[in-house]
């Protein structure tokens, strides 16, 4: 058995991260210890998947769950994103879980690449993989750098993994993901409106309000996109133009007229200015 069997989290994060340090422009933000001790949970002699995910997003990583089909494996291996999947190597009655690195997929031979125990790239038969799979219902994330997309992905699934980066306070990496997404879905207005607040607090006021505008462009009638850029012109010394446009946001949604109405009253009284990062 492998020293590091009881960290075969921590490890799989490692692993996933070199090769894209290897790859791409990306820099891992944890050290092996720091990832250890993140992940293992002495207790349970493991990693749970929660504390797995959380720590390969503190590691600068987006982390996608995967679609639980050996379609959406495939496709991912097939654009070169290695995956992470559970497995149980034991029995149904004595689970023995793993996490384990898939790096490829041979048509030809109809076989699965995997860090299956100690060695990299083992061979294993697809039907073999399937079964061990099946275990865990399938799961399995994709990690990448913030600026690349699961092959797989959905635009509302992606926006949630990316959106995860600013609940963590990484708001820049989730900048880059909005924008890498927009690339892929150009007229998706909640990604848009995701990218124009993340811009918005973290005081890049040009672009957020370049952001509002073109989303508003689209949807003229979007209400929280017409108060939050309400509020961005009051804060920029716009007081006038701001209750303009908040006259546009009309809503039946309760929730929302509270918001604007706030706003409406903030506009009023004078908004606090906010300072421009350069």
């Amino acid at each position: 058995m492998s020293p590091r069997s009881d960290l075969c989290g921590s490890t799989s994060i490692e692993m996933i991260s070199s090769y894209w340090q290897s790859r791409t422009s990306y820099v891992p933000r944890l050290s092996r210890d720091e990832l250890d001790g993140r992940t293992l949970i002495p207790g349970k002699g493991g990693t749970l998947q929660v504390e797995l995910v959380v720590t390969a997003r503190a590691n600068g990583l987006l982390v996608y769950t995967l679609n639980p089909t050996l379609d959406a494996l495939i496709s991912e291996l097939e654009k070169q994103h290695p995956v992470i999947v559970l497995i149980n190597r034991g029995y149904s009655w004595y689970p023995l879980w793993h996490y384990a690195p898939v790096t490829g997929y041979d048509s030809k031979n109809q076989t699965i690449l995997m860090h299956f125990s100690d060695q990299p790239n083992e061979a294993l038969p697809i039907e073999t993989f399937a079964a061990l799979w099946k275990r865990s219902d399938n799961w399995g994330v994709v990690l990448l750098p913030p600026g690349h997309l699961p092959a797989s992905a959905s635009a509302k699934t992606f926006l949630r993994s990316a959106y995860e980066f600013e609940k963590m306070g990484m708001r820049d990496d989730a900048i880059i993901a909005y924008k890498s997404a927009l690339r892929r879905w150009p007229k998706d207005i909640d990604i848009l409106f995701a990218l124009a607040n993340a811009y918005y607090h973290a005081h890049r006021l040009s672009d957020a309000e370049q952001s509002y505008r073109k989303l508003l462009s689209s949807e003229p009638a979007h209400p929280l996109a017409l108060n939050n850029l309400a509020d961005l012109l009051c804060r920029t010394g716009r007081s006038k133009e701001a209750l303009r446009v908040l006259d546009k946001a009309v809503t039946d949604n309760i929730k929302m007229q509270s918001i604007i109405k706030a706003t409406r009253k903030e506009i009023a009284e004078g908004c606090t200015p906010l300072r421009k990062n350069q």
